[in-house]
Parts: C-alpha cells; sequence; structure tokens
C-alpha cells in the first residue's frame, strides 16, 4: 500500500535544533503509522517552509517505502496531521485537508 504523510506544523510548536525539525516530526509520524523511525533509505521527505526560522510555517511530505512502490499519487493513501505544542514536546493530530496539489508532487522525488 503506498503511504504519503502530510504535516503541517510551526517551528516553534517542534522543540530541538532548527535544522532538525522536519526530521523530528518525519520520525514522529512514521512511529504513528508505522511503528518505526523515519529512514531516509526506506523514505523520501518533502519539506516546505523556513525550517530555521522563528515561527515559520512549515510542512513535510513523507512517501514511505517509496522503493516499493511507483503509484500515480492521486491513488497513494494520504494521511494529514498537524502538530500541537505539547508539554516539553509535541503530539501529532490527525487533521483533514484538501489534497489539491499535494497530489501534483511527484512520489518518490521533488518537483522540478
Amino acid at each position: 500500500m503506498a503511504l504519503r504523510i502530510f504535516i503541517k506544523f510551526r517551528t516553534d510548536q517542534v522543540p530541538g535544533p532548527s535544522a532538525e525539525k522536519d526530521l523530528l516530526v518525519a520520525t514522529a509520524a512514521c512511529l504513528e503509522l508505522l511503528g518505526r523511525d523515519f529512514n531516509f533509505e526506506r523514505d523520501f521527505i518533502h519539506a516546505q517552509g523556513e525550517v530555521l526560522q522563528e515561527k515559520a510555517r512549515c510542512h513535510v511530505l513523507i512517501d514511505c517505502d517509496y522503493h516499493d512502490s511507483r503509484p500515480d499519487p492521486k491513488d497513494a493513501v494520504l494521511r494529514f496531521y498537524h502538530v500541537v505544542e505539547d508539554e516539553a514536546t509535541f503530539a501529532l493530530k490527525e487533521t483533514h485537508v484538501h489534497r489539491g496539489l499535494i497530489d501534483k508532487v511527484p512520489w518518490g522525488r521533488h518537483s522540478v
């Protein structure tokens, strides 16, 4: 099953080094849905936003186990989350977002 995960967050909601916030969010999502950490060899991450800026809006799109399949992005299962602040850490809350432009992002690679 082809799985994509889309997570919206603000940089001030995710504690940790600025350069690692997209990976921290990706790992939290993979743990939630797959029971494992995000892995660059298995998963592909698209990150958008100014992760190094304070209070910047960002999002990540993860193609899980992207080598195993080459689906049309419109056919992939898509799960949506946003980050909520939790004491000293953060949590993911499932939400609903219109697929819209997400389906235009190629599976397992960056847009051209």
